[in-house]
Formats: C-alpha cells, sequence, structure tokens
C-alpha cells in the first residue's frame, strides 16, 4: 500500500488515502474510514512502447481541439463528414491564400469563419467556392488588407455577382456587425504598383493618398466604391508626377467603369482644392472644405426650380395688372365699344396672316437657297418646272371650283396634314457625285497656294511624333503583341524545320486546262503555235505529227506522277526496238 496527499476525505476530512493495487480495479480510499475516494481512475500518461522492429512509439492518439474523437494510426476514415468538410474546407482556404499571397494568420481567421458558416447551416445549398471565398474576403476586411472581391472571383473564375450575393448573405446570417469599411488608401499602393512607376512609384503613392484624404474629406469618399475613388487618385497623382496613363490602364487595374472614373474626377473638380495648382496642393496642410456632391446637385435643382416659380409667378402678375386695367377702362356705348372691338380684332387678324405669310416666304426662299446652291441649272431649266408648278396648281384650282362644299371642306382638311411648302420637281437637278468629284483637282502636287511656313504646320515635330507613337503602340497593343508571336512561332519552325503547319501554294491552273485536246500553259501573241501543238500539228512544217511525238510533247510539258520514267517513253516507240521484243 502506498500513501498520496489528495484531497480531503469527504466522510472523515483525513487527508491520507491509499491505492488498491492488487487488484485490477485499483480505487483509492481513505486510509483512516475506507470509504473509497474514486473508483477505476484514468491515467493520462503518456505512455511508449515498442513496434514490431523495436523502435519506440507513442501509444494512444492525440485529439486536437475542433475534433470530435481521435484518429487511430492516420486512419481518415473514423471522421465525420462534418470534420471531413471542415478539413477540406481549411485546405481549400490556404489554396487560395497562396495564390492571392495572403498571409497565413488571415487564412487561419478565415477558417475560423468557415467553421461558423458551417455550424449555422450556411454551406449546404450553395458552392462551396463561394463561401470560401466570402469567408477569406471577411478576414481580409476584418484586417484591412488590399484584396478586392473582384481578385477572388477572377482567381476562382467565378461570377463576381454570385460571390457578393453570397458575401451579403453570409453577413447577414452570421451577424458580421463589425466589419469595417474599405478605405481607399489600401488600394492605392496595390494599384501603383500594377501601373509601374519605376523610381518614382513611392511619390505617386504618397501624392495618391493625400488626395484621398483630401476626397474623403469633401464628402466624395462617402457612399462610393472605394476601388473607384483609389483609382481617380492614381491617375491624378499620375499626372501630377508627369506620367501619362490613359482611363483604360485605370479601369483594367481598379476594376471599376470608365463613367464611374469620371465621376469621381469630376466631383474633385467642383472643390476648393480642385482649383489649386500641383505646387500649392502639395504645401497646403488644410483647405476650405466643400460641400458633397448631393448637396451641390439638389441645390442647383432647388434654384432651377426657384427660378422657374419666380417666372411663372411674374406672369401671373403682369396678367392680374392687365385684367385689373381692363377693368378701370371707362364704359363707353355699346355700339362704338363693338364697332371698335370688331375693328381692332380685324386688324389683329390682318397682322398675324401678313406675319404668317412672310415667314412662309421666307421659309421658302431659304429652302430654294439650299437646294439650288450647288445646282448647276439654266434659267430655261428654272423657268420650265416653275410654269410645271403653276400649271398643277391651276388645275387643282378648277378641280376645287367644282366641288360640293363636303367634298371642299374634306379636301382642304388633308391639304392641312400635308406640307405643301416643300418645292417638288427639283430633286433631278440636284447635283450629283460625279459632278462634285470633278471639280476636285488630281493632281497632289498643286500647293502654289500654300507657304512654307502653312505647310510646317503639317509636319510633326520629334516630341509630338514619339508622342502619336506611342498612342498607337498602346491602343493596338494587342495586334503588335499576335503579330510578333506569329512572326517568333514561324521563325522557330523554320529553325526546327517544322514546316508540316505552313500554308502551302496552290497549284497554278492554266487559263485554258478544262479545253480537251489543247495544253493549258500556252501563251503568246495570237495563240495559234501552241493551238496547233495541243491538237497535233507541228508549228514549224505544219505537218501532222506522230503518235509518239504528240505523247512525248504533252508528257514533257506537264508531268502527270512522280512514278513514271519519262525518259523511256521514246523506247515504247521504236520500231528496232519492238521488233527485237518481238512485239
Amino acid at each position: 500500500m502506498k500513501n498520496s496527499k489528495k484531497n480531503a476525505c469527504p466522510n472523515c476530512g483525513h487527508t491520507n488515502f491509499t491505492v488498491d493495487r492488487y487488484t485490477a480495479a485499483g480505487d483509492i480510499s481513505c486510509s483512516r474510514c475506507g470509504t473509497v475516494q474514486v473508483e477505476n481512475p484514468i491515467v493520462s500518461e503518456v505512455q511508449f512502447g515498442e513496434s514490431s522492429s523495436g523502435a519506440a512509439m507513442v501509444q494512444g492518439a492525440m485529439v486536437g481541439a475542433d475534433q470530435a474523437r481521435a484518429t487511430f494510426n492516420g486512419r481518415q476514415n473514423a471522421m465525420e463528414s462534418r470534420e471531413q468538410t471542415l478539413a477540406n474546407g481549411k485546405k481549400k482556404i490556404r489554396r487560395i491564400a497562396t495564390a492571392l499571397k495572403i498571409p497565413d494568420y488571415i487564412a487561419d481567421a478565415a477558417g475560423a469563419w468557415f467553421r461558423l458558416a458551417l455550424t449555422n447551416n450556411f454551406v449546404q445549398g450553395r458552392r462551396s467556392q463561394n463561401v470560401l471565398a466570402a469567408c477569406l474576403y471577411v478576414a481580409c476586411r476584418k484586417e484591412k488588407t488590399h484584396h478586392m472581391l473582384i481578385d477572388f472571383s477572377s482567381r476562382l473564375q467565378i461570377s463576381v455577382y454570385s460571390l457578393g450575393a453570397t458575401f451579403l448573405k453570409m453577413v447577414k446570417t452570421l451577424h458580421i456587425t463589425s466589419l469595417p469599411l474599405a478605405d481607399p488608401s489600401l488600394f492605392i499602393q496595390h494599384f501603383a504598383e500594377k501601373l509601374n512607376f519605376r523610381d518614382q512609384n513611392s511619390k505617386v503613392i504618397k501624392d495618391a493618398v493625400k488626395l484621398a484624404q483630401r476626397m474623403a474629406n469633401d464628402w466624395i469618399h462617402e457612399g462610393r466604391r472605394p476601388a473607384g475613388v483609389a483609382g481617380a487618385c492614381v491617375l491624378l497623382a499620375a499626372r501630377m508626377n508627369n506620367f501619362r496613363r490613359t482611363h483604360a490602364e485605370i479601369v483594367a487595374v481598379a476594376h471599376v467603369a470608365e463613367e464611374t472614373l469620371q465621376r469621381r474626377l469630376n466631383e474633385f473638380k467642383k472643390t476648393k482644392s480642385g482649383e489649386l495648382t500641383v505646387e500649392s496642393f502639395r504645401e497646403s496642410l488644410d483647405t476650405e472644405v466643400s460641400n458633397p456632391p448631393s448637396f451641390d446637385r439638389n441645390r442647383d435643382l432647388e434654384l432651377k426650380l426657384a427660378k422657374q416659380l419666380k417666372d411663372k409667378e411674374a406672369a401671373l402678375k403682369k396678367f392680374e395688372e392687365l385684367a385689373k386695367s381692363r377693368d378701370n377702362t371707362p364704359d363707353y356705348d355699346s355700339d362704338d365699344v363693338s364697332e371698335e372691338g370688331s375693328t381692332r380684332k380685324q386688324d389683329l387678324q390682318d397682322i398675324i396672316e401678313d406675319s404668317r405669310l412672310k415667314n412662309q416666304q421666307s421659309k421658302k426662299d431659304k429652302l430654294l437657297k439650299t437646294i439650288l446652291k450647288d445646282c448647276d441649272l439654266s434659267e430655261n431649266e428654272i423657268s420650265e418646272q416653275l410654269a410645271r408648278i403653276i400649271q398643277n396648281q391651276k388645275k387643282s384650282l378648277q378641280n376645287s371650283m367644282y366641288m360640293i362644299p363636303s367634298e371642299l371642306q374634306r379636301t382642304t382638311d388633308e391639304e392641312e396634314k400635308i406640307d405643301l411648302d416643300k418645292p417638288r420637281n427639283l430633286v433631278k437637278n440636284l447635283p450629283k457625285t460625279q459632278d462634285l468629284l470633278s471639280k476636285i483637282s488630281s493632281d497632289p502636287k498643286e500647293f502654289d497656294d500654300l507657304d512654307d511656313s502653312e505647310l510646317d504646320h503639317f509636319l510633326l515635330t520629334e516630341d509630338e511624333y514619339k508622342l502619336k507613337e506611342r498612342l498607337w503602340t498602346g491602343l493596338n497593343h494587342d495586334f503588335i503583341v499576335a503579330q510578333e508571336k506569329k512572326r517568333l512561332k514561324q521563325e522557330t519552325d523554320e529553325l526546327t524545320g517544322n514546316t508540316s503547319g505552313a500554308n502551302r501554294k496552290k497549284r497554278r491552273q492554266g487559263k485554258n486546262s478544262g479545253v480537251e485536246g489543247i495544253d493549258g500553259d500556252f501563251v503568246n501573241e495570237m495563240g495559234i503555235n501552241d493551238a496547233l501543238t495541243g491538237i497535233g500539228v507541228d508549228e514549224a512544217t505544219g505537218e501532222p505529227l506522230t503518235a509518239a511525238d504528240s505523247a512525248k510533247r504533252m508528257l514533257s510539258k506537264k508531268s502527270f506522277s512522280k512514278k513514271i520514267n519519262y525518259a523511256t517513253l521514246g523506247d515504247l516507240f521504236d520500231d528496232n526496238k519492238a521488233g527485237k521484243i518481238g512485239i
């Protein structure tokens, strides 16, 4: 028996206990009263044993903090499905984090978010890639890194809209309320490194960060995408340091629309800081804070509505004054008033009618001048056209005289719907394209009317030439790269002798190769000699050729097969040799 000091006995309060080592139970009892303190104790000691080869090995298994049970001898089959899902998710998170250069501690935090999502049954019914990317993005937002949601979608080749929907649902399901807003300055360094500002990279980043702080003070950051604000700041900072970066380059890096980028620039232009020069902006420590863009936009709308309301009130006031002056007019005799009113009304109608006729006539004159400006019409042709129009007008007038009133009214209503002021029958005499082109000189050397100073303006300087070349290269960059790859591949194929994919030239066909009995390669002045040869006539003597000569000439001009020995064809028609053979 062995004494050991444990806790006090609950029966007698004695502190001496004995362990029964003579039985397999190994109970611990009080040495004074005999009360059993612990039954079947479990020893939590690390025990070692020997393997079949005699090597020392630890007996038992380790149980992790996130495991439900131990895995014996590395067997993964004993794991539950939930544990397997969690292990596979952590493995994939590590893989994505390595591809996007995310630190390990952020990947571990993303694994914890994935475990929480798995506990809340958020993974069921959703693509695992979307959930894993959303967990990583939440961890990156917590640590305020420069990674954007579109970076994960581009790497995993999934839609950014579906990924964004999964992220928003996960934030709502897991009650993530302390997610900080993304600061535009976090993306500035990432964008600047991609745009390659060489040795002035730090200077551009410094100016861009100051621009971002200035935009935040001027309420431009609120309610905007941080990537758009950061892209606008990088573009302005590049221009401040004499780097020409186009909107397309910023859009490719920031993943925002060009219109969004231009709006941020326009909003900054309306602020007090946008009116400063580059040097004054760098030296200024504090500038007057401008109003938010939405406030200025609503203020402009309010001013416009107030102006319209003021104009309407002025018109109403003027109308009331006219009505009041009419009420104060003395009451004359009713007959005199009616006669005077009718006279004024008639005069007013005459004035309106005269002005309408003058406007119509001026429109006609203007239209005729426009049509006849470049026409080469003689006076006789114009007179004939006008006479034809007048004749048509007379016929229509005579027909209208014999119409009944109802038909006349209907015709008048139809004519009011048609614009009769347009001149007719003049389209035939409009100038043709050939007439206009004939007036252009075809001699390219006619520069007598230009002096040397004017000609110098058409030639680019060295700086303008380099700038234009750079612009053209930037616009056609993809085409130039494709052509260079094609050229290098062709040179490599020629050096290696791999010409199987080269385009082979097609066999040239004769002009009259389809004509039976006449060769298609004859080309001479009259075409007679080769034609006679083709039908079996000698061009020199004019005598008919033998069958052997015709066959020789035909086969000598055009080879039909590489397996035929054309040199031995003469022996086939040799009578002496044929006799020897016995033919």
